[in-house]
Order: structure tokens, then C-alpha cells, then sequence
């Protein structure tokens, strides 16, 4: 799973299952933002807003369980 970690200046830093790259934001097509979910479709990246969308549902409702005991 690819996701955006931060964007510095024209640069995309992405967090992979074994580390961070790199990639120039000029090889985005549409918008990205950090905790994005992203995917390579033949050479260009784009965020997967469904899957981010579930990812983040994910995250809040753990975070919501934690608050709760």
C-alpha cells in the first residue's frame, strides 16, 4: 500500500510497506493530499479516494474504541 506521507514543494513523499520514496508531484494526475492512498495506473499516480475514504473510517472508529474504555 502506497500512502502520502507529506508534500514537500513539488515533491511527494510516500510511505511504502519497506520505507519512504519519492516521487515529483508533475507525475499526479488530479489532487493529493496527505493520508492519501494512492495507486500507479500505467505510470502516473492518483489517489484512490475510495480506498482512503475506508482507511480513514478505519482509523477514526479504532481511535474512537481507544477513547471509550
Amino acid at each position: 500500500m502506497l500512502t502520502v506521507d507529506r508534500i514537500e514543494n513539488e515533491i511527494v513523499i510516500v510511505e511504502t510497506e519497506t520505507g519512504y520514496m519519492k516521487i515529483p508531484l508533475s507525475e499526479f494526475d488530479g489532487n493529493v493530499r496527505e493520508g492519501d492512498i494512492i495507486v500507479n495506473i500505467n505510470g502516473r499516480y492518483k489517489a484512490d479516494k475510495e480506498m482512503t475514504e475506508k482507511r480513514r473510517k478505519e482509523i477514526s472508529e479504532k481511535l474512537s474504541k481507544l477513547w471509550e474504555r
